[in-house]
């Protein structure tokens, strides 16, 4: 059975730097420069923790795959978008768990596509869960420093 340490079995890459950003004139996270490799990965979980939406925004967050870290986002799949109900949206969580291997070959960089109106500061922090094809996990210090790993298991 395998571990069950959340540190060790999955690497965490953060979507935006900070999570009281306002999400107006983002157009992706992470940002151009930066998406997310995730070649070496299995799958990908992607986690958006939903902040105050204003009423007057309708966002849409859709994972989306590129051919470099400063590439062009391409669409994976139309049924991955995904515009929450602003009307019952603060603090709710959106889940998607990707497959590597169902990326087109040349595609390993993610990020999550920020569309919609959002002109009113509407807030969300976006994590990607990355499951490794080997164990152990090395977080990056800058994401999550040893010393914000905390382990309770027998």
């Amino acid at each position: 059975m395998r571990n069950r340490v959340l540190a060790n079995n999955y690497l965490i890459a953060r979507g935006n730097a900070n999570c009281e950003t306002a999400l107006s004139g983002v157009s992706a996270l992470p940002a151009s420069g930066s998406f997310v490799d995730v070649s070496g990965y299995e799958y990908v979980h992607i986690l958006i923790h939903l902040g105050t939406l204003h009423a007057s925004d309708s966002p849409v967050f859709e994972p989306k795959c590129s051919d470099a870290a400063n590439g062009t986002l391409d669409r994976i799949d139309s049924t991955l978008a995904k515009t929450p109900d602003v009307t019952a949206d603060d603090g709710q969580v959106l889940v998607w768990s990707i497959k590597t291997d169902t990326l087109p070959a040349d595609h390993h960089f993610l990020a999550v596509a920020v569309s919609g109106t959002l002109t009113n500061g509407s807030y969300a922090d976006v994590l990607f869960l990355l499951e490794p094809r080997h164990l152990p996990v090395t977080q990056t210090a800058a994401v999550c420093p040893s010393d914000n790993q905390f382990y309770w298991v027998n």
